[in-house]
């Protein structure tokens, strides 16, 4: 038992000193010699021949080669789809490749895959490096050994992955893709232009839902939208896009054109990673628009729904108002249906309309469709 403990203590020493040591040939000013340099470093410890660093992008469904140690198959900055290697293809996917024997694996059959064991390797394992949830990248290893040791190696590199996906972020060429779902054009383009100046990432304007359902899920990296969009929740468009990679949904932050309690319920009720009011400002959401693509997740504390799921700034007897104005019936139905006076009932629907700033039973109605209201109410 003494022993085993020991063992443990001097592979926990082992594992701290090679991320030390690799965080130091990275140092503070991160680039390409750097990154050469740390790979390297990775080859000499492990006693492998190579080992590669590629970016990934899933808009185009193509990888970079950021840099190389050891031997060398591609050049840095070659960029190859995804299709043509099956060893970044799979840690691209968010999965841990290995083989211990490329001559023994019928699914290493790729055009790439054809080059690196026509250049002698025959073994090899890589791993996906995540910014929050999502793949951006892939830390792979090749050896020339048929029998490399892959368990050992594949510990060695997620030890390393922290400060390896560091250096990826430093060095990061391709401008992420942001989705931005508004109804309203002008604020969307605005929270567009925000987005590319701040962080330089492309945004892709959707004006209705069926704009945003028809793009790919690799078209884009993280989703801007509003608490509602083209009438419905933001929770219900989130569902039907997660539904095309339920595996690894894409990150999304809420930019409420309208900061209001509804707004943060709604929000709250989806998966939104973030919520910022539309009136903030430009720095405040060039800030969640940055923690949103760096992976930095957890809705902020004031989008919490209340314990009973309800809506705070209606009452139960004002929501029932107006499912039932919904429902076209008269404020004579309203009252008998509510069992309360139609004089009370009109007082009920006076507060409401003051809070969805509507002059009428259809400008109320209208409003809480165009917001989501109903549908949310539907769903409590």
């Amino acid at each position: 038992m003494e022993r085993s403990s020991r063992s443990a203590s001097e592979e926990g020493h082992r594992t701290m000193q090679l991320s030390d040591a690799v965080a130091s040939c990275l140092g503070e000013q991160i680039n390409e010699s750097r990154i050469e340099a740390a790979l390297r470093l990775l080859c000499e410890e492990l006693q492998v021949d190579r080992f590669s660093l590629h970016a990934v992008d899933p808009g185009r469904g193509s990888f970079r080669v950021v840099a190389g140690g050891g031997g060398q198959i591609l050049a840095p900055g070659t960029e190859l789809p995804l299709e043509t290697s099956t060893q970044v293809a799979v840690p691209a996917g968010g999965d841990v490749f290995r083989h211990a024997s490329f001559g023994d694996a019928e699914s290493f059959d790729r055009s790439l895959d054809h080059l690196v064991v026509d250049m002698g390797y025959r073994s090899g394992c890589s791993i996906p490096l995540f910014v929050g949830s999502r793949p951006v990248g892939a830390l792979c290893a090749s050896s020339r050994d048929p029998h490399l040791d892959c368990d050992a190696v594949l510990d060695a590199m997620h030890d390393v992955s922290v400060v390896v996906t560091e250096a990826f972020r430093g060095a990061r060429t391709t401008a992420p893709r942001i989705l931005v779902c508004a109804d309203d054009e002008l604020f969307a383009e605005g929270v567009a232009r925000i987005v590319e100046r701040s962080i330089g990432a492309r945004a892709e304007l959707c004006a209705t839902r069926d704009d945003a359902l028809s793009l790919p899920p690799a078209r884009y990296e993280a989703i801007i939208c509003d608490a509602t969009f083209d009438g419905r929740p933001i929770a219900s468009l989130l569902a039907d896009l997660d539904a095309g990679d339920p595996r690894r949904p894409v990150p999304a932050l809420v930019i409420a054109t309208r900061d209001t309690p509804m707004s943060r319920t709604l929000a709250a009720r989806s998966r939104a990673t973030g919520y910022v009011a539309g009136s903030a400002g430009s720095a405040a959401i060039a800030s969640a628009v940055r923690s949103l693509v760096a992976g930095d997740e957890g809705a902020a504390p004031d989008l919490e729904p209340d314990a009973d799921g309800t809506l705070p700034h209606l009452t139960p007897q004002e929501r029932n108002v107006l499912v039932l104005l919904e429902r076209g019936l008269r404020f004579k139905q309203i009252a008998a249906d509510m069992h309360i006076t139609e004089s009370t009932a009109k007082g009920y629907a006076r507060n409401l309309f003051a809070k969805l700033d509507a002059h009428s039973r259809s400008e109320a109605v209208y409003e809480a469709r165009r917001q989501g209201l109903l549908d949310f109410l539907a769903g409590a």
